[in-house]
């Protein structure tokens, strides 16, 4: 991506291939969001661009303005939010066609009214028509100070197993390499949306080598690496959710401190890890353990797109906050 583009893809991944790039102020509708990619279509052409380089047509307001009339979601699932920013908590979701009272707007986020009275902020190009405005790379295009706050970073995410290699098999035989590739996908997207570039050892359910995981570190010059496990263990009351490290215990603490307060999961601690993606790797590594699909309880909450969310969320931060010292 140059300084005044912004790169149509394929795909909601910046691995994708690249289908065009559009100018700094070309209009766009907006179809879908997912993963922190919005799915536009441009003189009939489809195609996915990173969401925070966009803003709503002619709202480039950067401070609160009021405003008023409804508004309709543009998405398949919007996220509400408590405040304007993709780090502040979710309080809720909304669908393709849900429509609002428009309250205020703010640095490219909607504040609206709920049916039972309360508020909630939404990214303002997932809302009213569609409509929306690609930004420059280099402009600041994020709705908030912290969209862009992994900006410059570069973040590998590893799905564990893959393939043949199955993982864990769930009380109800869900397995844990689905598990964790789909968190891996939340995370991801959480990830791009506060500006990082990410990298996936992989993303589609194929068996990837150890070797080959850590390598994608060193190809990536990665400013971290996480993968992502699900736990499991012959009494079913064992539970809890915990990080590992092989060297410094920095990172892993980041994100376990993170995880363990935007989860409702018992807190099993940072512990050192003897594990090959961990001891293998040239940047720094934490591998996460988020709970135990051997629980009942934690198997269920495991398959929810909230705990997902909750754990992409904390991941966000635990690496915002580790490489912000």
């Amino acid at each position: 991506m140059d300084a005044s583009s912004l790169y149509l893809r394929e795909a909601p991944g910046s691995e994708s291939e690249v289908l065009g790039a559009l100018s700094r102020g070309t209009e766009v509708t907006v179809q879908e969001e997912k993963y922190g990619w919005a799915n536009v279509d441009y003189n009939g052409q489809s195609g996915w661009v990173a969401g925070h380089y966009l803003v709503s047509a002619g709202n480039s307001a950067s401070s609160g303005q009021t405003a008023s009339g409804d508004i309709i979601v543009q998405g398949d699932t919007v996220h509400l939010r408590q405040g304007p920013g993709t780090e502040t908590p979710i309080v809720g979701f909304a669908g393709q066609g849900d429509t609002y009272q428009k309250l205020e707007e703010q640095n490219g986020w909607v504040k609206v009214q709920l049916g039972n009275g309360s508020e909630a902020w939404i990214a303002g190009f997932l809302t009213s028509s569609g409509r929306a405005t690609a930004v420059k790379a280099s402009h600041s295009a994020s709705p908030s100070e912290d969209v862009s706050s992994l900006k410059n970073s570069t973040i590998v995410v590893d799905a564990g197993h893959g393939g043949y290699e199955p993982g864990a098999i769930g009380r109800d035989g869900t397995l844990e390499k689905n598990l964790t590739l789909q968190t891996a996908q939340t995370v991801a997207g959480a990830l791009r949306y506060a500006g990082a570039e990410v990298i996936m050892t992989r993303t589609s359910d194929r068996y990837v080598s150890l070797f080959e995981r850590t390598g994608s570190s060193a190809r990536h010059n990665a400013d971290a690496f996480v993968s992502l496990h699900y736990n499991s263990h012959k009494y079913e009351s064992a539970r809890g959710i915990s990080s590992y490290y092989y060297g410094s215990p920095s990172l892993a603490a980041s994100i376990q401190n993170r995880l363990t307060a935007r989860t409702s999961y018992q807190d099993d601690g940072t512990l050192h890890g003897n594990f090959q993606v961990l001891r293998g790797n040239k940047a720094p590594a934490a591998l996460l353990e988020l709970g135990y699909i051997s629980n009942g309880y934690e198997l269920d909450l495991a398959k929810t797109r909230d705990h997902q969310n909750q754990v992409a969320q904390a991941v966000t931060e635990g690496l915002r906050n580790y490489l912000s010292k």
